[in-house]
């Protein structure tokens, strides 16, 4: 009944309405750092440089400078972000992740940034991670990393690359990455080993540029940063995004964005009340790299580029965009990747293209929603009612 729904409102869609998906602030990092059963369970374990410094918050919060980023991003957007909501304040609609602190900040930050911080925002942990979706088994997460392991093509000189990274961390209490085998696992973690600390160790870095600590206690710059990213992109591709996997997880968030593609602002329903069906809007859903690995999977998007970041990087304050646009009768959805630098604090945004299967940003929303029906998993979806008329 959802995709049928969806499926009409693809048929009279709003002139145009655009939804956004982020990623949050740069935070700190969990303790312990490693978990799913990684042996040693501290990324200090695997260098010789001591504990890792002082985030200055607790953990997984973000950093001061990171909020100052996303406040610097709402800056940024406060032009684009208003064009597209229209002349009505009520047409940003505002989703955060109510599992996850930082989402909230990261929502409260780009909001005073944008100087709308009296807009509400709604915190829903149930649209990013639906409790009534079905598990999955133990079995069938390692099955879904397997097959992405025979899909996915390793980076160039991967073991290379991994002593490269142990060589920067210097020797620690831990074997080198390179020789700690990579093992296939159906728990938290579904592949634990080599590859998943030194993924995690380039995240870490990843959050230090932008809380604007020391890369790997300063031995790392910019440049190595920007390389070694493609090493994290690649466990990622295999970790997380396999289908089954992300059938569970994004099936719910793909619903709500399409519902507010189809329906403009506030994801009114095409039966009517609430925001007018031909008034377009803006939404905004904060939350985590994995809903943008999630949807770029289910919908096959990818960013081939993001200078000077690699392919497909999902940095933090990163947003994928997509605006469904009427003309002529029909209705294209474009989608673009924006994300932000860490060398300063400006949050100054960049965008590329964020390409379909067909290699191309745009498609139909006809097409985009029956992509959707392929993928998603019914079990995992619940829309609110229609608001009365």
């Amino acid at each position: 009944m959802v995709l049928v729904l969806l499926l009409i409102a693809a048929a009279s869609p709003p002139s145009s309405s655009t939804v956004y998906i982020m990623r949050h602030c740069a935070r700190s990092t969990y303790l312990p750092d490693l978990y799913g059963g990684q042996r040693p369970a501290y990324l200090a374990n695997y260098s010789d440089g001591g504990d890792l410094p002082d985030w200055g918050v607790a953990p997984t919060l973000c950093t001061a400078r990171g909020r100052r980023i996303i406040q610097g991003q709402g800056r940024s957007l406060r032009g684009e972000i208003l064009g597209r909501m229209g002349p009505a304040p009520g047409r940003l609609k505002v989703t955060y992740d109510a599992g996850s602190t930082r989402d909230n900040t990261t929502a409260e930050d780009l909001l005073a940034g944008l100087g709308l911080p009296s807009i509400a925002r709604v915190g829903d942990a149930a649209v990013f991670d639906p409790p009534w979706c079905p598990q999955l088994t133990a079995a069938a997460k390692e099955r879904a990393v397997r097959a992405r392991l025979k899909a996915v093509p390793r980076p160039a000189r991967y073991e290379g690359r991994l002593a490269a990274l142990q060589a920067l961390l210097g020797r620690g209490v831990a074997p080198p990455l390179q020789s700690i085998p990579d093992v296939v696992a159906g728990g938290a973690v579904g592949w634990l080993g080599g590859s998943f600390v030194a993924s995690s160790w380039i995240e870490a870095m990843l959050l230090q540029f932008g809380a604007g600590l020391p890369m790997a206690y300063g031995r790392v710059a910019p440049p190595q940063l920007y390389e070694m990213l493609e090493l994290h992109v690649y466990y990622r591709a295999i970790a997380d995004r396999g289908l089954s996997i992300e059938r569970r997880g994004e099936s719910n968030l793909l619903a709500h964005v399409l519902r507010d593609l189809a329906s403009g602002a506030g994801g009114a329903s095409p039966q009517g009340g609430g925001a007018s069906p031909q008034g377009g809007g803006a939404s905004l859903y904060v939350g985590h790299d994995t809903n943008l690995d999630g949807l770029s999977a289910l919908l096959g998007l990818g960013w081939p580029a993001a200078p000077p970041y690699p392919a497909n990087t999902t940095v933090p304050g990163g947003m994928l965009r997509l605006t469904a646009t009427a003309a002529g009768g029909a209705t294209a959805v474009c989608a673009s990747f924006l994300y932000t630098r860490f060398e300063d604090a400006s949050g100054g945004m960049a965008e590329v293209d964020a390409l379909f299967p067909t290699g191309k940003p745009c498609i139909s929303l006809v097409q985009l929603t029956l992509l959707a029906a392929a993928v998603v998993d019914k079990r995992c979806v619940r829309l609110p009612a229609p608001s009365a008329s």
